[in-house]
């Protein structure tokens, strides 16, 4: 990685929300709502960065298999470098799972609401809270958030409500009131 260029470095910059659990009703009522669940655990870490596999799909439309890496480097920004790879990778890479981690199970709903692109993820764990993110080209972009959501707290950079954090004990830690 140290040959590439700063700009050759691919970013994630995205805001995530802490939300009330929406009524998956409506969810599935949403136009052109694509709804799919993703199993993603854990590896070792390599290099300073955390690792993950993630399958995702559906039995009847089948899976895809990903290696992802990632490293905080801002506020609301990651190095992310993901690889497909196939599903014999995957159950050998599970072999490296981190010891501490759990596999997360959610089911991510992907909706476009003014022209914003948002990943809603129901966590198995919980019946009363999920998360909402949004991708932008800038930290700084406004987000126009769905009026069906009912945003608990802004968790863009609180480090606990991350999916690797959360794999610990698979629950959302406790609010401060």
């Amino acid at each position: 990685m140290s040959e590439m260029k700063n700009s050759d470095i691919p970013r994630e910059i995205e805001r995530k929300y802490l939300i009330a659990m929406p009524d998956r009703v409506k969810l599935s009522l949403i136009p052109d709502c694509k709804a799919t669940q993703i199993e993603q655990t854990y590896l070792t870490d390599e290099d300073g960065m955390s690792r993950r596999v993630r399958k995702r799909g559906n039995a009847q439309q089948g899976y895809s298999f990903v290696l992802t890496k990632k490293k905080h480097v801002g506020f609301g920004e990651r190095i992310e470098i993901e690889e497909e790879i196939t599903p014999e990778q995957y159950h050998a890479l599970l072999k490296e799972s981190h010891p501490d981690k759990q596999t997360v199970r959610k089911v991510r709903y992907c909706f476009t609401f003014r022209k914003q692109l948002f990943e809603l993820d129901v966590y198995e764990f919980s019946d009363t809270l999920a998360t909402l993110e949004i991708e932008l080209p800038s930290i700084d972009t406004p987000v126009i958030l769905p009026s069906f959501v009912q945003v608990i707290r802004d968790v863009t950079d609180d480090e606990r409500f991350s999916n690797y954090a959360i794999s610990e004990n698979l629950q959302f830690p406790a609010l401060e009131q």
